[in-house]
């Protein structure tokens, strides 16, 4: 039984990350559900973007290109229902975390200032099924 506890916990996570990005490519943009100053600060900011996955031939890489920013995001953390991506620069470091239900949240991070800006997006797959 101990055998089956644990082939089912390390095979899980690895079903669910596989669902995750079986939704790709992604339409986003800032979700209604928040508070409306929020909303429209996202808006201003953020607005809309379509998120694509690029899996690198030569490493097990995988990153995702933002049509926002049009830049290439590297995923940095893989948990059970959340995938963590960044860009990093000298000044700075954005970060898109996606959890399964396609619920997002952009960041950008200020090395500088030790700031940190967030905003909530939504998610929907543009993947035909």
């Amino acid at each position: 039984m101990k055998n089956v506890i644990i082939i089912f916990s390390l095979i899980l996570p690895n079903l669910l990350f596989a669902d995750i990005l079986e939704k790709f490519p992604l339409a986003c943009i800032c979700d209604k559900n928040i508070n409306a100053l929020k909303y429209f600060d996202c808006k201003q900011k953020v607005s809309g973007t379509q998120l694509n996955i690029i899996k690198n031939q030569k490493s097990d890489n995988i990153f995702m290109f933002s049509s926002f920013d049009e830049k290439k995001y590297q995923l940095v953390e893989k948990e059970l229902l959340n995938l963590v991506f960044d860009y990093n620069t000298e000044d700075y470091i954005s970060s898109i975390s996606i959890k399964d239900n396609l619920d997002l949240v952009f960041s950008i991070s200020y090395k500088e200032y030790n700031k940190k800006w967030s905003y909530d997006l939504k998610c929907v797959s543009l993947k035909k099924e």
